[in-house]
């Protein structure tokens, strides 16, 4: 049972998805290649995180990129007139509750897993942004 301070969502409230979604901005680490960045990402440090969090009861894990490419392509769209972040990934995790999050957030191996992120991001851009999500449209469908 988990604690009602650790509990998703807001209280008396409906349209909520009762989850705790966490989403981290990530800038690449300086000098490194777009292709070496989702490289690394997605085939060392997200690989190795998976496990982990799967131990924690993860909901859903998911890495967004904002790459040289998509820059372009959203600036010809919208004719250089995009407010771009500037970052180059966006991780998005999805728990049950609080308490799913804090203890991976504690957990030692999860813990060893910031050794890693020399490799391939600038930990001091890190930034991030957790609370309940909100639908209007799931899968194409309204929601309410």
């Amino acid at each position: 049972m988990v604690p009602k301070a650790f509990e998703a969502g807001y209280p008396n409230t409906t349209g909520f998805r009762k989850v705790v979604k966490a989403t981290i901005m990530i800038k690449k680490k300086e000098g490194m290649s777009d292709a070496d960045f989702i490289q690394h990402y997605n085939n060392v440090h997200a690989q190795r995180a998976v496990p982990i969090l799967q131990r924690h009861g993860i909901i859903t894990y998911s890495l967004t990129y904002h790459l040289e490419r998509d820059r372009r392509l959203i600036q010809d769209i919208m004719h250089n007139k995009a407010k771009l972040l500037d970052y180059d990934a966006i991780c998005t995790f999805v728990f049950p509750d609080y308490l799913a999050l804090a203890k991976f957030l504690y957990d030692k191996e999860g813990a060893e897993l910031n050794g890693d992120h020399d490799n391939f991001m600038d930990d001091s851009q890190m930034r991030m942004m957790v609370g309940d999500e909100y639908m209007l449209i799931e899968d194409g469908h309204r929601m309410g």
